[in-house]
């Protein structure tokens, strides 16, 4: 187990641009204020949505496509590094108009209806990611 203790740092609220892609959108903002540790929630709607799941077998990401309208329920994530840079990790549980509930890995290809986001930067040690040998992932070490 990795344990840190961090205090809290800048805390951003904002609404994310109709048509924007959410996860590019996030990633810049982090970039520009150079936020290397934090934590990330986004509330709103998406036209259509692109999510990555994982298959732990072959150690890799499968991207799937959801068409809109969609409601995100639930995005949460968190901000470390990747080979020095920032990076933006983001989980999304979406629903369609009948209900039903998807989720998976937020990358490229979520295009925003109506977004508003909370970015709290954590100060104290940087987390940097690496790639774990046992599950593949690219892992806080």
């Amino acid at each position: 187990m990795i344990v840190n203790e961090y205090k809290a740092g800048r805390e951003f609220v904002g609404r994310l641009d109709y048509g924007s892609d959410l996860f590019l959108s996030l990633l810049s903002l982090v970039r520009e204020k150079d936020i290397e540790t934090g934590v990330v929630e986004v509330i709103g709607a998406c036209k259509k949505s692109v999510v990555a799941i994982y298959d732990q077998d072959k150690k890799v990401y499968h991207n799937v496509a959801l068409e809109g309208p969609l409601e995100i329920l639930s995005c949460t994530g968190n901000i470390s590094k990747i080979d020095g840079k920032p990076a933006l990790h983001l989980h999304i549980v979406l629903s369609n108009h009948e209900g039903s509930a998807f989720g998976g890995h937020v990358v490229e290809g979520t295009e925003v209806f109506a977004g508003e986001f909370y970015i709290r930067e954590l100060l104290g040690p940087t987390l940097e990611r690496k790639r774990d040998e046992v599950t593949g992932l690219n892992l806080w070490g």
